[in-house]
């Protein structure tokens, strides 16, 4: 692949020789802003699990698949949700999609069942209006109101 290079507004210039490299620092980049929002932070064991991030909040466990995307088309950003040889996500194994958007360091939180079923999403951020625009930095979605049903309850 050769050298990948990426240029975030807050961390500048980044360079990753793989794309597995980047997607590592974007889950970084998503954990510290979670827990500066005052989640509990977990990570998988290895890279078997089909979601990146567990975040706790409350007694309320979320897992959460983070992605990015730089590609421009000229008026939106397009973003791949799962590759050709990998199966489509479903509610079953995660929660809610976390998707970054490199240049314009914008992050978009989706509930899992509004992207399930498709293979990428288009995002237009500085359109007025736009379909996705209600998860344009929505952390508030993941913030839990109450303990789900069942779920440990920590002190």
């Amino acid at each position: 692949m050769g050298k990948y290079l990426d240029k975030s507004p807050r961390t500048g210039p980044e360079n990753f020789t793989t794309y597995k490299q980047r997607g590592e620092w974007v889950e970084l980049l998503f954990m510290t802003r979670a827990a500066k929002r005052g989640f509990g932070v977990s990570k998988p064991w290895g890279d078997s699990s089909r979601y990146d991030v567990i975040l706790e909040q409350n007694g309320r466990f979320i897992r959460v698949q983070v992605k990015c995307t730089d590609r421009w088309t000229g008026s939106a950003y397009s973003c791949i949700l799962y590759a050709a040889h990998q199966h489509a996500y479903t509610t079953k194994q995660i929660d809610y999609f976390a998707i970054y958007l490199v240049p314009d360091d914008i992050w978009y939180i989706f509930p899992a069942k509004k992207l399930i079923g498709q293979s990428a999403v288009i995002l237009t951020p500085h359109r007025h209006g736009h379909k996705h625009g209600r998860y344009k930095e929505a952390w508030d979605l993941l913030e839990s109101r109450k303990p789900t049903k069942g779920a440990p309850e920590f002190p």
